[in-house]
């Protein structure tokens, strides 16, 4: 593990500059209709390092290079050196669109959000604080269900940090058998990043990034995260598309227990935790229809599932080791200059 270098200080105003200090990564997919919040989000930063947006397509057909020339003036006149749309059609993902972006970035700081998120008022500024820290680490997150989102970032703001926040400062994570890294809040040196092999693309849409996380752990990197550099995460988990996230979330915990060698450990599954949940079901259903008032039915299903999604994972990777190869690398090409 290599000695942590600190990145230059900026001031607390506003600094110009033509070469930019870190870079933002967005992977996109059909995200013209949401991005034009975060990219608003991006050009109200305060106390911003200059800083590179790389704004990667991944397939998308929704006119999304208009909605960011519509935005490119007020990013650049808010600090950005530079705001690029970069093209990422070979495969599909956030685990390639990612590894795409981190291709082209001309710094050593890199971080990451989502299109349909909404970053806080001093995410770039406590991104660069944290970075003084540490070499990479998660931020934090409110989840605000879509109907609830709305297009007001002040409100959405409000929401994220309706106090005075403390000085960003990063904490070792719980000891968890699969570790925590938010692919849509996080930070990490590209240097760091590039030896990692960035993302994994035999895990496209589903935990890659924890994934990354392991992986960053076996390296001998602290697995790290902080209150700071926060966002609203936009939830879209109802009926029949949470159960589906449920069920591809639980089995591909499930591939990564078996593929790190650490199933035993798993909360949620290991030492007959996964027999002990499935188990409690019917009797978490009998008390859901039992118990007066408003019944979360689409709560249960989704729980219901989760259980059915671990079952699927053991079967596939655990009992029959389909557990698919690491494609490391893939989109990462261009990043040797």
């Amino acid at each position: 593990m290599g000695a942590h270098v600190a990145p230059r200080r900026f001031g607390g105003a506003r600094v110009m500059s033509s070469a930019p200090a870190i870079s933002v990564i967005i992977p996109c997919h059909q995200a013209a209709g949401t991005l034009p919040l975060q990219l608003r989000a991006l050009a109200s930063q305060l106390d911003v390092p200059p800083f590179e947006l790389l704004i990667v397509d991944n397939r998308s057909t929704d006119g999304l290079a208009a909605v960011v020339e519509e935005h490119r003036s007020a990013l650049l006149a808010a600090g950005a050196t530079a705001v690029r749309l970069l093209d990422a059609h070979v495969e599909s993902g956030a685990s390639y669109a990612r590894n795409v972006g981190a291709s082209h970035a001309s710094t050593d700081f890199l971080v990451f959000c989502d299109a349909d998120d909404c970053v806080s008022a001093r995410w770039l500024a406590d991104a660069w604080a944290l970075f003084e820290q540490a070499d990479a680490f998660s931020g934090s997150a409110l989840p605000i269900p879509d109907p609830e989102f709305g297009t007001d970032i002040s409100a959405l703001r409000d929401r994220i940090a309706p106090a005075a926040l403390p000085a960003p400062e990063v904490r070792h994570q719980q000891e968890l058998a699969i570790p925590i890294l938010m692919g849509g809040d996080f930070g990490m040196r590209r240097s760091l990043y590039l030896q990692l092999g960035g993302f994994d693309q035999a895990l496209p849409s589903a935990g890659e990034d924890n994934d990354l996380a392991i992986r960053l752990r076996a390296a001998g990197h602290p697995v790290l995260d902080s209150y700071a550099m926060r966002i609203a995460y936009r939830t879209r988990e109802t009926g029949r598309a949470r159960r589906l996230i449920a069920r591809r979330a639980a089995s591909t915990h499930v591939l990564l227990c078996q593929r790190y060698g650490v199933y035993r450990s798993s909360a949620f599954v290991g030492r007959g935790r996964l027999l002990i949940a499935t188990v409690k079901l019917p009797a978490a259903a009998l008390t859901m229809l039992l118990k007066p008032g408003p019944r979360d039915l689409d709560g249960f299903l989704a729980r219901a599932a989760g259980v059915q999604g671990f079952w699927t994972g053991v079967l596939r990777y655990r009992v029959l080791r389909r557990v698919p190869r690491a494609r490391l690398g893939v989109g990462l090409e261009e990043s040797v200059r």
